[in-house]
């Protein structure tokens, strides 16, 4: 893996039932997968986050709709399921001073697959590639 393959989009807009209706329309226009959507409302603001190909035609539609983007690339690795190894692949990430600005993940019987977004992600490809983590 040389370089980030995936995306994380964050979109915030004032809570407002007509804004969040375009913006579904606009997702789905570009087929954005909904399956992998977070979204939260809080002090009347909602943020959505998704995993998609970086897209700069849709960043830009975004932004001309008034809407906050923010933009992160992320790793998509699978590794065992072990607090050992887990524990040991975040020490190795620090030492490097690789820092990691989300993470959030799922098991799948013996595997996590997890989302990673970190500082300096070209460094961080040759880093993770290094520790052996297995990516999709």
């Amino acid at each position: 893996m040389s370089k980030p393959r995936l995306t994380q989009y964050g979109i915030e807009f004032p809570s407002d039932g007509a804004v969040r209706s375009k913006l579904t329309r606009t997702l789905l226009a570009v087929d954005i997968d909904f399956q992998s959507m977070i979204t939260c409302e809080a002090d009347g603001r909602t943020t959505i986050r998704f995993l998609a190909p970086r897209n700069d035609a849709l960043s830009q539609r975004l932004r001309g709709m008034g809407l906050e983007v923010r933009e992160k690339e992320v790793f998509r690795p699978e590794t065992p399921h072990s607090r050992r190894t887990a524990r040991a692949r975040k020490q190795a990430l620090a030492a490097q001073d690789v820092n990691v600005l989300s993470l959030y993940g799922v098991v799948e019987g013996d595997n996590m697959r997890i989302v990673l977004a970190m500082e300096r992600p070209s460094d961080a490809a040759v880093l993770i590639e290094r520790l052996g983590y297995a990516s999709d």
